[in-house]
């Protein structure tokens, strides 16, 4: 499968799962100020601001996590148009550019893969 069409499945099964399949509760909003969502062994809190993306992990107990050996990858929507954005670490954070401004609460799936190949996918809604 060539590497557009893995893209397009990829996006269409993380924005098509039921919200209710990827968490069993709600989380307050993370330190960052941004929306958290379980993802595999981690939380994910996803903070937009313009066309800057941030996605900082903890573990289980909530505490941070670093983000060397971490990568991932967010299929956001805040209008019409779905982004792709490439996300690697930065400082404590996973963090890339959109093309355009996302807005503070973006739809969307962020993929996960941390330094020893698992990876996990937290939806925000």
């Amino acid at each position: 499968m060539n590497r557009a069409m893995s893209c397009a499945v990829l996006a269409l099964t993380l924005l098509a799962a039921p919200a209710s399949a990827q968490r069993d509760h709600d989380h307050p909003a993370g330190p960052h100020g941004g929306r958290v969502e379980d993802a595999g062994p981690w939380h994910a809190e996803l903070v937009t601001r313009a066309e800057t993306v941030s996605v900082y992990l903890t573990d289980g107990d909530g505490k941070p996590l670093p983000a060397e050996g971490f990568k991932a990858v967010a299929i956001l929507k805040s209008s019409a148009k779905a982004a792709r954005i490439l996300l690697s670490p930065e400082g404590n954070r996973l963090a890339g550019k959109a093309e355009a401004a996302l807005g503070d609460r973006p739809r969307g799936a962020v993929r996960i893969t941390g330094p020893g190949g698992v990876t996990a996918s937290a939806r925000f809604d």
